[in-house]
């Protein structure tokens, strides 16, 4: 088992990683949960990787990934105040948060799919139908179907 080039670069660039994300993401919060998936992303991998040079750029690479996916999640939805935190509060409990994140997908799905869109979807998701049969239920043909629901997957 061969973490040591992966532990030691990690430690070496920490304040250097925290610097850089704090810089892109404008939030000191936001900027460690992105060190800490980098290196979680990273951990699985450790064996693979077989200098500090090699560890280093890849946590820098990663590290600066998913800030940049973090940025672009919240300029892809910017009417919903998505949190990133999966932390809870001591006062909700795990039902009122499965509800909250229930109504956040009902509103993306209700803000940004067409009538169409949302019947295919919960023909297809929810009631389990195949793509034959929500044609014939809908009266399209079964290209249009596949073709909505891919577009309908891509927009929430």
């Amino acid at each position: 088992m061969n973490q040591e080039p992966l532990l030691s670069a990690f430690t070496r660039l920490r304040d250097n990683l925290l610097s850089m994300s704090r810089h892109i993401l404008q939030n000191e919060d936001d900027a460690s949960d992105a060190i800490q998936e980098a290196f979680c992303r990273l951990w699985p991998i450790r064996n693979k990787i077989k200098s500090e040079k090699e560890a280093a750029a890849l946590t820098v690479t990663t590290t600066r990934n998913i800030c940049i996916d973090q940025i672009r999640k919240k300029a892809r939805f910017p009417e919903l105040d998505i949190e990133t935190n999966n932390e809870c509060d001591e006062d909700n409990s795990e039902k009122e948060n499965l509800l909250e994140r229930f109504q956040t997908v009902k509103l993306l799905i209700e803000k940004r799919l067409t009538e169409n869109q949302r019947k295919i979807l919960e023909l297809r998701d929810y009631q389990g139908l195949e793509i034959e049969d929500i044609a014939n239920r809908l009266n399209m043909q079964p290209a249009t179907i596949r073709m909505n629901f891919i577009k309908s997957e891509k927009n929430y």
